[in-house]
């Protein structure tokens, strides 16, 4: 490749020929659009270099397309410099007919050279447009691998374009492919800026392409048939030299835009290579969740079930604790002292407490299981209020509190698990007297007038259990119903407990579709109240 330019470097005076006659001052327009475009080519090539861009594989074959251009460019400006200084005379050989029309002895200072078959410098030229549509090519290709276009298809052009008429055809041709390559890579990827300027460069090559028609295809057919009379009459030498010099200008304008689109097109493609390795690390981010995800769902079931299997297996021998404890107690098998019986007491106080722990452990496992059932039927809560405050009767007693109930009397019966409701009172209750120490404890019941719309009946029973005791600060109360937590650590030893009383609640509350909330001042008492469905309905649909 490096011979043939040199070749033509050193042949570059012999193209003088084809210029003879020219008209002037007309040449020198024609001369500056040559000059505008060479400077505008060697602007990009130094670009190139600069940048390292003839290096990447991706830009290779459009910095040599640029070379060839530019040397032809060079070629063609060397050639009018050498009609306008050195050229003395010339003229054809024989007649204007068939092949002989190529035949021309030109005399420049004196010595003379003859050839045959006349210029070579559109070899040049599409040798540039072979590897720019090499270079669009390359970037149409999905896989770069695959129908690799290597230099080496310049080789079968060589015997084709030793002809001025074949080579400008293939010039066209190729123009042409150049101009459809860069219609499908901008349908490809519309958003691209470098392949919406592509398609405005290629179309000024094929209108140049055009523009070399009458003056290097249509010269040649009609002068050595004779019909030279065609030519001069439609001026086509005219027509054809004012559009060309025109479509040069617009070429050499457009090239000169090609640095400032690749730094939009590298600004975009930084941007788009940042994008795609943002959406590739929050893809393999999500994957990554969701493999957690489902690793901590196995991981909460093994532990409900290792709960559940655990909590079991304790359960029986307390049992047989607590029932042997309270045998012994009863004095069943014989007399016991004053000292056996306080520690048979506690024997049975602590078991019960274990018992108790045992069962929440069980009641968590299964909700968090999705196992837990409910036994639904009627309730009087009435009754069920009763027979929960009936348990701490002694104990409000004991710590001299004061209690009061008041129960709307028009409250009618309500649907749930009568086990679970009342297990949801027991633990409200048991926490209000726990943790009050003065004052005293209410407890309401009355249907609730919550997202109740004019006309409507109320749907749910609303009960609120309120204590002046030590209540919870405002930071706490969000985090009230979580497992396992006590808000203030210090009062862990001073009030016995494993943080699971109320996070069960809510959870018995939530299966009967029901809500529960919160108020409290620190220091003053706190309030906790829920809310219990009057209508079966609403525990049987699930969309409610």
């Amino acid at each position: 490749m490096v011979l043939i330019l040199l070749l033509f470097l050193i042949l570059m005076p012999l193209n003088a020929w084809a210029f003879i006659p020219h008209e002037y001052p007309a040449i020198y327009v024609h001369m500056l659009s040559l000059v505008f475009c060479f400077v505008a080519l060697i602007v990009v090539l130094w670009a190139f270099v600069r940048r390292g861009l003839y290096k990447e594989r991706r830009w290779k074959y459009l910095f040599l397309a640029a070379i060839c251009h530019a040397i032809w460019n060079a070629n063609v400006i060397i050639g009018r410099v050498a009609e306008a200084l050195w050229i003395g005379k010339s003229r054809i050989i024989g007649n204007t007919e068939g092949w002989q029309y190529f035949a021309r002895q030109i005399t420049i200072e004196g010595f003379e050279y003859f050839y045959y078959i006349g210029r070579l410098d559109f070899i040049l030229l599409d040798i540039a447009m072979l590897f720019f549509y090499i270079w669009l090519r390359e970037h149409l290709r999905k896989e770069t691998e695959s129908h690799h276009i290597s230099t080496m298809a310049l080789l079968p052009l060589f015997p084709i374009l030793l002809t001025e008429i074949a080579g400008n055809i293939i010039f066209i041709v190729l123009s042409t492919l150049c101009l459809v390559t860069s219609v499908k890579l901008y349908r490809r990827d519309s958003g691209n800026v470098l392949w919406r300027y592509m398609i405005g460069l290629t179309s000024t090559y094929f209108l140049f392409s055009i523009s070399r028609l009458p003056g290097h295809v249509l010269q040649h057919i009609l002068t050595p048939t004779g019909n030279q009379v065609i030519w001069k009459t439609l001026h086509l030498d005219a027509i054809g030299g004012s559009f060309n010099t025109f479509i040069r200008f617009l070429v050499a304008t457009l090239t000169l835009f090609f640095i400032w689109i690749y730094e939009i097109y590298l600004g975009i493609s930084e941007d788009k290579r940042q994008l795609e390795i943002s959406v590739a690390e929050r893809t393999k981010l999500i994957e990554r969740l969701e493999n957690d995800k489902i690793e901590l769902r196995e991981l909460g079931r093994l532990k409900s079930a290792f709960l559940a299997n655990v909590s079991h297996e304790l359960k029986t021998p307390m049992n047989s604790i607590i029932g042997y404890t309270e045998l012994l107690l009863d004095k069943i098998d014989g007399p016991i002292n004053e000292e056996q019986e306080k520690s048979l007491r506690k024997v049975d106080f602590h078991s019960k407490h274990l018992l108790q722990l045992i069962n929440n452990l069980l009641d968590i496992s299964r909700m968090e299981s999705g196992e837990m059932k409910l036994e639904l039927k009627e309730l009087d809560l009435k009754l069920l209020i009763e027979s929960a405050l009936l348990t701490f009767k002694s104990m409000i007693k004991q710590k001299r509190l004061t209690l009061s109930v008041n129960m709307d009397k028009n409250l009618p019966f309500i649907y749930g698990d009568y086990d679970k409701v009342r297990q949801i009172l027991i633990n409200l209750i048991s926490n209000a007297v726990k943790f009050t120490h003065t004052g005293g404890i209410v407890v309401s019941a009355k249907l609730s007038s919550g997202n109740i719309k004019p006309g409507e009946s109320p749907i749910f029973a609303e009960v609120c259990i309120e204590d002046t005791g030590i209540g919870i600060k405002e930071e706490d109360t969000g985090k009230i119903f979580d497992k396992f937590v006590q808000v203030d650590p210090t009062l862990v030893r001073q009030y016995e407990g494993t943080g699971l009383g109320l996070s069960i609640t809510k959870g018995f509350v939530e299966l009967h579709k029901g809500e529960i909330w919160v108020t409290s001042k620190y220091g003053e008492g706190s309030k906790f109240c829920f809310s219990l469905p009057l209508k079966k309905e609403l525990l049987e649909n699930p969309g409610t």
